[in-house]
Formats: structure tokens, sequence, C-alpha cells
């Protein structure tokens, strides 16, 4: 890190080199202040361990699985990658329990037909076109007339009228019954019984706990998750965000890349000092890996110098001077710009 001499010292020759005096910057009125700008990210992998009775119809093979006594201290190494999630399975020893269902063979008696394989269905239902209400104009579904014969009929009440098969009524009985104001059932087709849409006349369904197997498993499931967890890092020590596009040159950035629960990266103090509370386990961490950049800049202002600053970054090839506006003069320029609108808008309303 660069002295404050150094610093003023770089300040002294980029004013040179513009043409100015370095004298005129000497060390007293001067202010040098350092900030750590910092950018990256802490990934983190961190682990959680759950356990859980199992049930499986049929049967499974869990062989492949590997078996642990006691989930909570299950040795397991460190990830690879902390950025990588993974799951593991695994199955307590001596849980695995499979059984044969007291179906004994899948199956149970069908609870809709009881184990008949059909249903009881009406062998005749309503007439679909006249409901049973006006299936003959003359004997009304009875076979007795209730009127004469010779009594003239409406066309209208005869239209689409057929011959009464009851009371033998020409032009009074509905064309889809024919008097009788029923027809057979579509489903049964008039046999009174129609197949149980449950089991498909077999009488039985399939078990539904076993689902229809015979057989079932019961065990006890461990799963150890691991899941990246990524915390954004960007510190600009009270400086402009844009401060980081400053320092645009290869060497200017120190990397810092680090895995493991290790000792806080890098070896310097100030960085050391920012990162250490960040760097915190966080619960169920199992891996970590520190991925950033980092440098510190030189603050320099001085009372000759108000309407100056001086930003000093130590690059590969010797400190390197960045000069801008003061927030003084920022200001300053802001109440002339605002004092001209004025001005401007006052000419307009004399005019």
């Amino acid at each position: 890190m660069l002295s404050d001499d150094d610093v003023l010292a770089a300040v002294r020759r980029d004013l040179k080199e513009a043409g100015a005096s370095g004298a005129a910057f000497p060390a007293q009125g001067a202010r040098v202040t350092r900030h750590l700008l910092v950018e990256g990210e802490i990934v983190r992998c961190v682990e959680t361990r759950e356990e859980a009775p199992r049930f499986r119809q049929g049967s499974v093979d869990l062989s492949g699985r590997p078996e642990y006594e006691d989930l909570a201290r299950h040795p397991l190494p460190a990830p690879r990658d902390p950025a990588v999630a993974s799951t593991l399975k695994l199955v307590r020893r001596g849980s695995v329990d499979a059984r044969l269902c007291t179906c004994g063979n899948g199956r149970v008696r069908c609870e809709r037909c009881h184990g008949a394989g059909d249903l009881a269905c009406r062998k005749y239902v309503p007439c679909e076109r006249c409901r049973g209400l006006d299936s003959c104009l003359d004997c009304e579904g009875t076979g007795r007339r209730a009127r004469k014969a010779d009594r003239p009929k409406p066309d209208e009440e005869t239209a689409e009228r057929v011959t009464c098969r009851k009371c033998g009524a020409a032009g009074a009985a509905c064309a889809g019954c024919r008097g009788s104001g029923r027809e057979r059932c579509a489903e049964c087709g008039g046999s009174g019984s129609r197949s149980c849409p449950d089991c498909g006349e077999t009488g039985t369904v399939p078990h539904d706990h076993c689902g229809g197997t015979g057989r079932y498993v019961r065990w006890t499931e461990g799963v150890i998750a691991r899941k990246p967890l990524v915390d954004a890092i960007r510190e600009s020590s009270s400086l402009p965000d844009r401060s980081f596009g400053w320092a645009d040159r290869p060497g200017d950035w120190t990397r810092v890349e680090a895995e493991g629960p290790a000792a806080v990266p890098g070896d310097d103090a100030d960085l050391v000092a920012w990162l250490e509370p960040r760097l915190q386990p966080h619960a169920g961490e199992v891996g970590r890996r520190v991925s950033l950049r980092h440098l510190t800049l030189a603050r320099v202002t001085h009372a000759d110098h108000p309407h100056r600053v001086y930003y000093v970054i130590a690059g590969p090839d010797g400190p390197r001077v960045l000069s801008r506006r003061s927030p003084r003069r920022k200001r300053q320029y802001a109440a002339a710009l605002l004092l001209l609108a004025l001005l401007a808008t006052a000419a307009v309303l004399l005019t």
C-alpha cells in the first residue's frame, strides 16, 4: 500500500505533467483517505438432512442406496464444487420391511356390485320424446280411449303421430314409444341388469393399499440435500459506484480465489478486516468458495485546490492519478446553471 508521501508525490508528478507546479501542492493542507473497493461473490454450500418413513406399493430395489445408522453423524466428503446442488437418498440400516399384502393377490371384492359383476337396472325408461306425458292423444297410454274415435283431431296434433299400439287409434301416438309412454333402457337393453363399470363384470377391483400388486415395502429414508447460497459482494467505501470503472487497466485489481472454511483469504489487512464478519459460517455450511477482486484507492483533497479531488491507484507500473471535480465545484456549477436558467426565464417573461 502506498504511503501518504508516495500518494502526494504521485499527485505532484501528475500536476507537473499537466503543466502546473508541483510545489503548489505541499503536504500541509493535504488530506489523504483510503477507500477499499471489493467486488465478487461468496458461494456457500448449505446442507440439510431430513429423515422420514416411506411406503411403496409393489416392490422396490433399495440395494443401490447407501445405508446409515445415525443420519446426523453420517460422514460425507466436502463438496467438490460449492456451486453445484446435489441430493443423496439413503436408507436407515434394518428399516426395510417388504411384505405380502393381506389381500393375497392384489384384488378385493368390488364394493359397488358387492362382487356380483353386474348391477340391477330398470328395464324401461320414460320415452325421450314424449316423457310419458302425451304418449297417446286418445288413451293417454292406458289402452282405453278417452274420447270418441270419430271426433276430428286438429292437424297440429296428428303431425308426426302414428297408430297407437295400445288402443289402435290412428295418428294419435308418439312416434317414439307408439303410445306406451316408455322405451327399453339403452344401457341394459331391457334385460334388467348391466355390467358393473367399476370392476368390468369381474366382481373384483385392484386393492388400493398395494396398488393391485399384492405386496408393499416400508422403510426409513434419509435425504441429504446440498444447495448453493450465493452472496454478491460490492463495496465502494462511500465512493460513487462509478469508481469501479476508474481502475480499468490490467493489474489494477488484486484477485483472490479461495475454497474451504479456511481463514479469511488475502493478505491485505483492510480486506481481511472487511471480509471477516461476512465469512461467518452459515447454519449447515459444509463448503465455501470466495472469488473476488479488490483494490485500495487513495483520495486526496487539498485546501489550496478546493475544486479538485485526486484519486491515486497503485498500479503495476507505478501510481496513477485521476483528477475529478470536487463536490463543492459541482455545486457551484449547478448553482450557476440554475441562475442562468432563471435569468433566461425572466428575460422571456419581460419581453
